[in-house]
């Protein structure tokens, strides 16, 4: 298991609690901690290895989110973002398709123009 960020944890202990609407005193209470515990978690000075799966479940949050934090919400974010701009890409070349198309056809009647202007050397 990579080295987990005591701090990162402590913050989101602390978040998922107040999401749920818990004081320390509470959540303390639900997993069989002293309230001096939860301040130590939230705080990031201990690590709550053995108590991550009752807080998890607490909390209604998963353990890897409590350990890595919205990791995978990022990922999704990126692979969206990554599929935004390959539309865009994709979006932007018909559109220079069309540019092009409009540049012939608007460029093509200049050209009957100057030639209607000019005599006609059959007559």
């Amino acid at each position: 298991m990579r080295h987990v960020e005591a701090g990162g944890i402590g913050r989101r202990i602390a978040r998922a609690r107040k999401e749920r609407g818990l004081t320390q005193e509470e959540l303390a209470a639900r997993i069989g901690v002293s309230p001096r515990s939860i301040q130590g978690y939230e705080a990031g000075s201990v690590v709550p290895y053995r108590r991550l799966s009752q807080l998890a479940d607490v909390c209604n949050r998963d353990i890897g989110w409590l350990l890595e934090g919205d990791t995978s919400t990022e990922h999704e974010l990126v692979a969206r973002l990554l599929s935004v701009v390959e539309e865009l890409a994709v979006e932007a070349k018909r559109i220079g398709a069309v540019a092009e198309r409009l540049e012939h056809l608007l460029g093509a009647p200049e050209r009957r123009s100057v030639k209607a202007d000019r005599p006609d050397p059959a007559a």
